[in-house]
């Protein structure tokens, strides 16, 4: 499969040589699939659980009447949003002036002619040559007993060791596979921690200190809000659900959806972004360390992304997006910012993401990324075999700041200076 997804970029209006689309091309994979309910989904396409169902008649999606926001059950040919927006844009595709420009030409398959060239996004985890013990780099391991070859993973950093390794090194020595959560060092387990501290403290209202480049968007296009601006962000995960946070997963679904087309495993045809913001694994891929950061601006979700630290080395966001109608008004850096402090009281050391070409000179000039070299990212990927990347787009980093702890003495010290200083000449 060739699927490109972007953080900042609409694949609509990018083509390839040929004249297609890569919205386009995403879409056909899924074309001249039959539905019945026999072959449809047996879980929400959205959330992943059962129950009662509706199903699109025009591919095997299926969802809960309130994961796909209907108000009743449909009656009568019922088509998903996404099937929607593929024939919207199927409509108008073979005679865009940019398609044609490209090099469409009438009379020929284009799909056909490039179907033979088709990649898999996503590599699957038993096909990467870079996963190995973290420590001798061997990837040999132990099938059956509990032995110094046998294989433990960090919950949090996600890295692999032998257990014989660990008792080597002098990390762990380990009797049998521990129960429960098991950590290759305090920092990974201080991380999980707080990781859940977080999930736990719910949302946080971001103070109007933090809102100048949003209230200056606004009156820019003459959208100031006369009343308050509530705007809070939180940490969530599909592991850790309540019926509030189940509303805020599928809102964030939602916003992936509408911003990217479909990460599609080819063999099912499943999407992987419900599982990726529920933090599920699906078909080998592993997406259960992830959680989903979003912003809410007077109770609804505007933004959303996608994170996972992998311990104090580096963190990803393979996608981060904000609603349609709520785009250039500063919630996307507002969000960011807040993720950022979050990996900067963790101590993590570098925040990594996947880019678009088009997109580059946005994320480098104005959040301060760097491109990460291919031999860096083969280090980097030695470590972090989970590392997401996706074909057609670029690798970027950033170093995270440091966190400025200010100790009770200073803020009393700050505070007696201010009153000094502000009190009158006698």
């Amino acid at each position: 499969m060739y699927n490109i997804v972007s953080c900042l970029c609409s694949y609509g209006y990018i083509y390839t040589s040929n004249g297609v689309s890569l919205h386009e091309f995403a879409m056909s994979l899924l074309r001249g699939r039959k539905s019945s309910v026999k072959d449809s989904d047996d879980l929400c396409i959205i959330c992943a659980d059962g129950g009662i169902l509706v199903l699109c008649d025009g591919c095997p999606r299926a969802f809960h009447k309130e994961c796909a926001s209907l108000s009743a059950v449909p009656r009568g040919k019922w088509y998903c949003k996404y099937c929607e927006n593929k024939f919207q844009r199927e409509k108008f595709v073979e005679h865009n002036a940019n398609a044609i420009a490209a090099g469409r030409i009438s009379g020929i398959d284009p799909i056909d002619q490039i179907s033979k060239r088709c990649m898999r996004t996503v590599k699957n985890p038993e096909e990467a040559e870079v996963i190995a013990c973290a420590l001798c780099r061997c990837y040999d391991f132990s099938k059956s007993g509990f032995g110094p070859r046998t294989v433990i993973l960090c919950d949090q950093c996600e890295k692999e060791y032998h257990v014989g390794c660990l008792k080597k090194r002098k990390i762990a020595d380990l009797k049998e596979l521990p129960k429960g959560k098991w950590f290759c060092c305090a920092d990974c387990k201080r991380i999980y921690s707080a990781l859940q501290n977080s999930l736990n403290s719910g949302e946080e209202r971001l103070s109007e200190s933090c809102l100048g480049a949003v209230r200056m968007k606004l009156k820019e296009k003459r959208m100031d809000f006369v009343g308050d601006l509530d705007v809070r962000w939180r940490l969530i995960s599909g592991k850790i659900t309540s019926r509030e946070t189940r509303v805020l997963l599928a809102e964030a679904v939602s916003i992936f959806h509408d911003c990217f087309d479909p990460i599609v495993d080819s063999a099912t045809g499943r999407d992987f972004i419900p599982s990726m913001v529920y933090g599920r694994n699906i078909r080998g891929q592993d997406f259960g360390g992830m959680y989903c950061a979003i912003l809410t601006v007077n109770s609804v979700v505007v933004s959303a992304g996608i994170l996972r630290i992998f311990g104090q080395d580096m963190a990803e966001l393979p996608l981060v997006a904000t609603r349609i109608g709520s785009q250039g008004q500063g919630y996307f850096q507002l969000l960011l910012s807040c993720i950022e402090k979050l990996l900067a009281f963790l101590n993590v050391r570098r925040f990594i993401l996947p880019s678009a070409v088009e997109a580059m000179s946005i994320w480098t000039e104005k959040f301060g990324f760097k491109e990460i070299p291919p031999d860096l990212l083969v280090s980097y990927k030695k470590t972090c075999w989970q590392l997401i990347t996706f074909k057609g787009t670029c690798m970027l980093e950033k170093m995270v700041p440091k966190c400025r702890i200010i100790r009770h003495e200073e803020t009393e010290a700050e505070t007696e200076t201010e009153t000094e200083s502000d009190a009158p000449d006698e």
